[in-house]
């Protein structure tokens, strides 16, 4: 079994961690079966950046990608992956505030009960500014697509028209409610579906660079993570 090393805390530590595991978890390697009860393995190797079993399990328990839909471990690891290889491919640095981070991590804390998350924090033996490098690495990422595509992703009025008829006043209606004037939500339709846009060209742009690049998951860990 490869348990998880006391000593490593917080993110830093997580990543002194994950490196360890690159040398010693033979069994995740060779993907081997491993207990269901291991607290710790190399899941994952995204261009020889290590992914742990801890990491995801405490992206999962907090939270972090819960805004894009993601459920369950696999999802979350799939975007944790998604999250590596777009970073690592580009090279410049991008940043984002202190205060977009700590809002991000916040929102995800109010959006648990809050038994749960005081329950979360004490099995990781995390504080709440530990959480803090996660949600950074994911506005990163975000804020790149962002600029990748957000100029080539342009939505027309005919097409804010369309979604305004068939989806937005539809759903306003089922609500018992009387949808507001095309005028008065054009920014924000707008807004929603060049969202949507950015959305699509990104994971078809993801994907091939998942096929471009060196992802490997280690069977015997993903096996742990998933309760297999």
């Amino acid at each position: 079994m490869c348990s998880n090393p006391r000593g490593f805390r917080g993110a830093a530590g997580l990543a002194a961690t994950a490196w360890l595991l690159t040398g010693v978890c033979a069994a995740g390697l060779g993907g081997g079966a491993l207990a269901a009860d291991t607290l710790d393995c190399l899941l994952a190797r995204v261009n020889d950046q290590p992914v742990t079993l801890i990491e995801v399990r405490i992206l999962e328990a907090f939270g972090v990608f819960r805004e894009d839909g993601a459920s369950g471990p696999r999802e979350v690891l799939d975007r944790w992956i998604d999250l590596k290889i777009v970073i690592d491919l580009i090279k410049k640095t991008v940043s984002v505030s202190p205060e977009r981070v700590a809002a991000a991590r916040d929102r995800a804390l109010a959006g648990m009960d809050g038994a749960r998350a005081e329950e979360a924090f004490r099995a990781f033996d995390l504080e709440p500014d530990d959480l803090l490098p996660f949600f950074e690495q994911k506005l990163v990422f975000e804020e790149i697509i962002f600029m990748r595509f957000s100029r080539s992703a342009i939505v027309t009025l005919g097409e804010i028209e369309s979604y305004y008829q068939k989806t937005y006043a539809p759903e306003q209606r089922s609500r018992g409610e009387e949808p507001r004037p095309l005028l008065e939500v054009l920014d924000r339709l707008e807004m929603l579906l060049k969202t949507e846009k950015i959305r699509s060209q990104a994971a078809a742009w993801v994907q091939n660079l998942r096929r471009q690049g060196d992802v490997r998951i280690l069977e015997g860990c993903l096996n742990a993570l998933i309760g297999k």
